[in-house]
């Protein structure tokens, strides 16, 4: 059986999302195609609108056979270890081909950029202008157009498919890549009444205002977003609070994504309304709101920078699957390297354990026993 590969975060899902699924199984022609999802927290940093069971349930709904989980230390994490994470998920279930979405389209360009980055004038332009005080994504940025001239690379799917790339050269991996043109709507943007292909971000701004979405999702999503509460990053507004005001400035120093002496600035900053004006306090140009919304995320579950250097994708978590993704569980099962689980418990996997930790906080927001649903047997597709 032939799989394919789709590494996502569907928060939520929408029809760019499901124009994306369709295209590649036509232009792969797999027999099988696997997602590599994200948790409880995305690669930015945020809460997913809703967790983690529903949206496996969205993807199962919309021809993905097998639905992967990319534990929270592996998910929230720079564009380089989420990419590689989810690579080398993907590469231990032996897919040959990953489809991801793309700005530029231009598969051949992205690989010249992913072969720049990983040359020494590139590394050399770029500690210039983190020196001058730049976040990384704009140094980078800068490198590469002093190095190949204008380009695209500021795009966030394009940043990700060349991360992707290098993820596959370091891996030494078979996987091809391949990108598939996204559509419509930019990253960014407010909502287009004029197409029905919003991005994820334009929705969840619309969910915030009370908005109708329905247009812009599947009939399943638009009613199960109807019928659950939304998170949001400001509903750990208290969970923040209480973790600043206990902890020392040497023990915020310890958090994982903690650099640069930003915990000073961190412990400085006591007094806020919300999640989202500390952030807006705290911001600076060195620091992008996906950098701070990463550490906020890590301080409120409490790894710390010791206990992430032992963590790497040491194992397989199902989430969800078809019968013709669990067939090819089946057929693969004695040539996966990494351990394959379908059911867990407390105590199985360090990270596992954090990610049970990570529910009990994503519970209390969301209003859901999510820490319950852990527990539960594999999402089988019923539709």
């Amino acid at each position: 059986m032939k799989a394919t590969g789709i590494i996502v975060e569907y928060n939520p899902l929408h029809n760019g999302h499901i124009h994306h699924i369709k295209e590649t199984k036509k232009q792969s022609e797999c027999d099988v195609l696997i997602a590599v999802m994200s948790s409880h927290f995305t690669q930015r940093g945020e809460p997913t609108i809703v967790n983690k069971f529903t949206r496996t349930k969205w993807a199962l709904s919309e021809g993905v056979d097998l639905v992967v989980e990319l534990p929270f230390v592996l998910g929230v994490q720079n564009a380089d270890r989420f990419a590689y994470n989810s690579v080398s998920l993907l590469d231990a279930l032996l897919v040959k081909d990953i489809y991801f979405g793309s700005e530029s389209d231009n598969i051949s360009h992205l690989q010249k950029i992913a072969n720049a980055i990983d040359s020494l004038n590139y590394q050399k332009k770029l500690k210039q202008y983190l020196n001058e005080g730049n976040s990384y994504p704009t140094a980078s940025n800068n490198a590469l157009k002093k190095i190949l001239g204008d380009n695209n690379y500021h795009f966030p799917n394009d940043i990700l498919g060349v991360q992707y790339i290098k993820a596959g050269q370091k891996l030494k991996s078979n996987i091809q890549f391949h990108t598939i043109k996204r559509i419509k709507s930019g990253y960014y943007e407010e909502i287009n009444k004029d197409t029905d292909i919003q991005s994820a971000s334009a929705i969840r701004k619309a969910l915030q205002k009370n908005e109708n979405i329905k247009h812009y999702t599947s009939d399943l999503v638009a009613n199960d977003l109807k019928e659950k509460k939304h998170v949001f990053i400001d509903d750990f507004t208290v969970s923040l609070n209480t973790i600043l005001a206990r902890s020392k400035v040497e023990d915020l120093a310890q958090i994982h994504h903690v650099t640069e002496g930003l915990e000073h600035r961190f412990h400085l900053h006591t007094k806020y309304q919300s999640v989202s004006s500390f952030i807006d306090t705290i911001i600076t140009k060195r620091y992008t709101i996906s950098k701070l919304q990463r550490m906020i995320a890590f301080m409120l579950v409490g790894v710390t920078k010791d206990e992430m250097r032992k963590y790497h994708p040491s194992y397989i978590r199902i989430l969800g699957m078809s019968p013709k993704g669990q067939q090819y569980l089946n057929t693969i099962k004695k040539d996966i390297s990494l351990p394959l689980y379908t059911k867990i418990k407390e105590g199985l996997h360090p990270i596992l354990d954090i990610e049970l930790k990570v529910s009990k906080l994503y519970s209390i927001v969301s209003n859901e026993d999510i820490f319950k649903a852990e527990f539960k047997p594999v999402i089988q597709l019923v539709f």
